[in-house]
This record gives C-alpha cells, structure tokens and sequence, in this order.
C-alpha cells in the first residue's frame, strides 16, 4: 500500500510538471496532529505550483516521519516568505491534518 502511494505521488509530481508556469521546491518539517492519532513529525520534500515571495502556492509532497519510520504523501496550501514557505495540508496516507514549514527558493 505504501509503495502505491508513493508511486502515485511521484506519478502525480512527474505529470503536473509540465503544467507549472514557475514551479519551486520546497525543503522542510511537517508536523501531523488531529485525526485521533499521536503527533508525528517529518522530513518533507514538496513541489509548490509557485516560487513568488509574498503570494499562495499550492503544492503535493512526500514526508518521511522520523518516529514511525512510515512515509506519506500530501497536498498543501500555503504562503511563499523570502526564502521560505508555512502552510497546512492534508496527508493522504496518514489521514491527518499537517502543518509545514520550509526552506524554498523564491524570486
């Protein structure tokens, strides 16, 4: 079941590409809370549909989680800062709500 997440992510990832006018990639925590779960923090690489400081983005990643060892795959909204992005999601493998912030290269 992981290995199909994962392969969907990528897949997903791979295809929207294309369709990103100023795509940017974002480095960084995402930390899992709600959802009648333990909170658990991870490792997240994203791709965000926009690499502009000061405006939204919307993006899809994958997160390692560091006390579980286990690996999700999520959607996100957030605000692109000088060099940097914060914005919620929702992990799809986790089922939990998540909170990100991150290192990106803005213009």
């Amino acid at each position: 079941m992981k290995n199909l997440s994962l392969a969907t992510a990528c897949a997903f990832l791979v295809a929207t590409g294309p369709v990103l006018a100023d795509p940017a990639l974002m480095l960084g925590g995402t930390f899992t809370f709600g959802a009648m779960q333990d909170p658990n923090f991870g490792i997240t690489a994203r791709l965000l549909e926009n690499d502009r400081a000061n405006e939204s983005t919307l993006g899809a990643g994958v997160t390692y989680y560091l006390f579980t060892g286990e690996i999700g795959v999520d959607v996100f909204a957030g605000y692109l800062f000088e060099s940097g992005v914060f914005g919620f999601g929702y992990d799809l493998v986790q089922a939990a709500p998540i909170v990100s912030l991150g290192l990106v290269n803005t213009e």
